[in-house]
């Protein structure tokens, strides 16, 4: 306990034969870092900008915090609507990700996704029919039970908020239901 109480007494020491004086000459310049030293490179970067480093990032964690971030980056470009394009492309990119926990966080968002096209941007009709559903569609046969669990919740919940139009049902989502609930041939 003294060796502590002796540091004590020398760091304020230290601190006690520091003055203003010691500052006093023109010469001596103290630097202040601002808070632009502070701010990450990501914050530099727009929203599809960090969004497109993060989907072609090695660590299965980025990519999984890209899922969960689509929402913020779309509500942040929403006044472009070349720039919602572009997200709801990148949405794409990331469904082909290699890793299940990427896809099955991917597939949590899509609900979230898809009410706020509808709500914000009517101007792309097609957005949910050419670049979620499909996505959607394709989880409801993934090899990972994670992801097919994932996909099926996400299509129940767009099938309770009327999100699927009739012909994309017709189209896109009966087709795969009657393959998938078909008896298996045995060979």
């Amino acid at each position: 306990m003294a060796d502590l109480s002796l540091l004590q007494e020398d760091s304020q020491e230290e601190i006690d034969g520091f003055g203003v004086d010691d500052y006093s000459s023109e010469s001596d310049v103290i630097i202040i870092p601002s808070a632009l030293d502070f701010v990450s490179q990501d914050e530099m970067l727009t929203p599809l900008g960090r969004l497109d480093k993060y989907v072609a990032s090695e660590n299965i964690f980025n990519r999984q915090m890209v899922a969960r971030s689509l929402l913020d980056t779309l509500k942040a470009v929403s006044e472009d609507e070349r720039d919602c394009i572009a997200v709801l492309e990148r949405v794409s990119r990331l469904a082909d990700d290699s890793e299940p926990t990427v896809r099955a966080e991917l597939m949590e968002q899509v609900p979230h996704i898809a009410i706020f096209c509808q709500e914000n941007r009517p101007s792309i009709p097609f957005a949910f029919s050419k670049y979620l559903l499909p996505i959607v569609v394709r989880y409801l046969a993934d090899q990972n039970n994670q992801v097919r669990k994932t996909s099926q919740a996400a299509l129940l919940v767009l099938l309770e908020q009327e999100l699927i139009e009739r012909g994309d049902i017709e189209s896109q989502v009966c087709p795969v239901l009657v393959d998938l609930t078909a008896p298996r041939q045995q060979r």
